[in-house]
C-alpha cells in the first residue's frame, strides 16, 4: 500500500527489510523525490558554473590545472551553497557560520582535494581541456550522494520535535 510508505523512513544503511530493492526505491522517493529533484537542479547549476569556470581558466586564460580548478570550485560553492539552503531545504533562518558554512566548504573542499588530485594527475597526462573538466566531473559526481546524505541529515535537517510536541501532534 503506497500510503504506508510515506511514513517509512529509510534506513541509513540501505534496504530495512521491508520488502524488495523496488519498495526501497519508492520509499526514497516518498520522503525525497521533491528534494532530490531540487537537488539535482541546483547540482545542474552548480556543473554549469563550475564546468564553465574551469574551462575559462585552464583552456581561455591558460592557467594550470590546479589552479583553475581550485578558483572555479572556490567561485562555484557560493551560488551551490546559497541555492541548496534556500531552495532545496527551504532555510530562510540566519545562516550559521559554524553548523552550516564550514561544513558546507569543507565538504566543498573534500570534492576540491579529490578533483585537485584528479586534474593534476591527466593534466600531467594529457593536454585536453576536456579530459581536465572530466575529472573534475568525476570526482564531484562520486560525491553528490554522499554529499546529499549530510545535507540533509546533518548540515539543513529540521530540528528535533520534542516529544511533547510530537505526541499532541498525533492526538
Amino acid at each position: 500500500d503506497r500510503s504506508t510508505l510515506k511514513f517509512a523512513r529509510l534506513s541509513p544503511i540501505g534496504d530495512t527489510g521491508q520488502g524488495d530493492g523496488a519498495d526501497m526505491v519508492r520509499r526514497i522517493l516518498d520522503e525525497h523525490g521533491h528534494k532530490l529533484i531540487r537537488y539535482a537542479g541546483v547540482s545542474v547549476v552548480g556543473v554549469t558554473v563550475g564546468q564553465t569556470l574551469l574551462f575559462l581558466f585552464y583552456e581561455v586564460f591558460g592557467w594550470n590545472a590546479v589552479a583553475a580548478n581550485t578558483t572555479a570550485v572556490t567561485l562555484g560553492t557560493i551560488p551551490s551553497y546559497v541555492l541548496n539552503r534556500a531552495w532545496v531545504w527551504k532555510k530562510d533562518s540566519p545562516h550559521s557560520l559554524t553548523r552550516e558554512i564550514v561544513p558546507f566548504w569543507g565538504m566543498a573542499f573534500l570534492g576540491l582535494l579529490l578533483s585537485g588530485v584528479l586534474v593534476y594527475f591527466v593534466e600531467q597526462r594529457w593536454d585536453s581541456w576536456v579530459l581536465i573538466n572530466g575529472a573534475n566531473f568525476v570526482a564531484f559526481g562520486a560525491l553528490w550522494v554522499v554529499k546529499y546524505v549530510v545535507l540533509d541529515r546533518v548540515l539543513f535537517a529540521a530540528p528535533p520535535v520534542p516529544a511533547t510536541e510530537a505526541i499532541e501532534a498525533a492526538a
